[in-house]
């Protein structure tokens, strides 16, 4: 059954059987890709996704040309997709493959191509499976290719991260109910992550794909107009494959200017009087920026619990103390959503400290919304660290 979906009326699926206009070959511009998942003196990566499906769309619509690059959608796309290879690292064990969607004669007439079957992950491989994507036609039929992905899956190891390339724009609403099904069948072995390549006046699309990855309870979704330099597509790649955990945590150097003992002068403090020993962030607000939230997400995943030990033991160390757990959102999406969405996210944490042994009763929640961000929200990097939680001693 379809959970309860939260988003903009979305058009239905265009049906019109285009014939597939002369396409040039796609132009790859220079790229040189940036480190991934690369293990320091204060993190640790782990591979979390064994393989990554691609679902393409090749849909006539993508024959329009994109505003923000000048070439067709169908073009940006592509390149995208070779950036994106060019910086899945090769020394780690993944499984890659590869299915478009659309109708006519680039696709054989059919609505869903396999394009490359799942296999042990090969840069020539994929890039060749990209190569043989000559063209686009016709309407945009992605329930289909997501149903033909339910079979694909099936020979996918381990956990999997299917990445939707797409403008989201006249997808019918069956695609959501494919996306359930698939969720159903696989479970906490499934993450959706998307790329929107739409025009300004195709944003219904983007929210389409954003609820995608909010089904699957697990992902995220950005614009492709934030993944062009080689630093924000590592960044992609990185929070796709890897969880990253602390090594060590370094206790913060305290001055005599500094009269709560945080590591943050007083003059830069904007929250005096943190607890003893809460780890605070750069404002000196005691903080929880480490979890990825993800875009559209409120689900706290499993890897990320541990780094809740610090208010726990706070908590518990002061026993008379109360606190409001305050959600906080980039700014993306429609701001009164993105208000729904920050409480949401503080009732998720203060669930984990109640489980973990915190009274209820001590612990109220508070939704901001996009209304105080930390960072720019013109960045993954910034919006990533807008996306956070933070605490607010209401009693000592």
């Amino acid at each position: 059954m379809l959970k309860k979906l939260i988003i903009p009326a979305v058009s239905i699926t265009g049906i019109a059987l285009s014939g597939c206009a002369t396409q040039q070959p796609t132009s790859y511009p220079s790229f040189t890709p940036a480190p991934v998942g690369q293990t320091t003196t204060t993190n640790r990566f782990a591979q979390k996704i064994d393989t990554i499906f691609v679902i393409v769309d090749a849909s006539n619509s993508k024959n329009t040309t994109h505003d923000a690059h000048g070439v067709s959608k169908f073009d940006v796309e592509k390149q995208f997709l070779y950036r994106f290879n060019k910086t899945l690292p090769s020394n780690i064990k993944l499984s890659s493959g590869i299915r478009n969607f659309g109708m006519g004669s680039c696709l054989a007439w059919s609505s869903t191509q396999l394009v490359k079957d799942i296999a042990p992950h090969s840069t020539n491989q994929f890039q060749a499976g990209l190569d043989a994507m000559e063209c686009a036609s016709g309407g945009s039929p992605m329930e289909s290719a997501l149903a033909a992905a339910a079979t694909d899956l099936e020979k996918a190891p381990g956990t999997t991260a299917l990445l939707v390339v797409a403008d989201g724009h006249r997808i019918s609403k069956d695609a959501l109910v494919e996306t359930q099904a698939l969720q159903d069948k696989f479970g906490n072995k499934l993450c959706i992550y998307s790329v929107w390549v739409g025009n300004e006046d195709e944003q219904d699309g983007q929210f389409l794909l954003q609820e995608m990855s909010n089904i699957a309870g697990c992902g995220s979704s950005e614009s492709v107009n934030d993944l062009q330099s080689s630093t924000a597509i590592a960044q992609f790649v990185e929070n796709m494959l890897f969880t990253s955990t602390a090594i060590a945590y370094r206790a913060p150097v305290i001055t005599a200017s500094d009269s709560d003992g945080d590591g943050v002068d007083d003059v830069n403090d904007k929250c005096p009087k943190t607890p003893a020993g809460a780890k605070v962030n750069s404002q000196g607000c005691w903080s929880f920026n480490e979890i990825e939230f993800g875009f559209n997400k409120a689900t706290i995943q499993p890897e990320y619990a541990n780094l809740f030990d610090n208010a726990i033991q706070i908590l518990k160390l002061n026993p008379s103390m109360t606190i409001q757990i305050e959600g906080h959102t980039d700014s993306q999406g429609p701001a009164e959503y993105n208000l729904y969405l920050s409480k949401k996210r503080a009732q998720a944490v203060k669930d984990l400290l109640v489980e973990n042994g915190i009274s209820a009763d001590r612990l109220s929640v508070k939704g901001f919304g996009e209304s105080l961000p930390l960072a720019t929200n013109d960045t993954p990097e910034g919006r990533a660290e807008n996306r956070r939680v933070t605490y607010t001693v209401t009693h000592w």
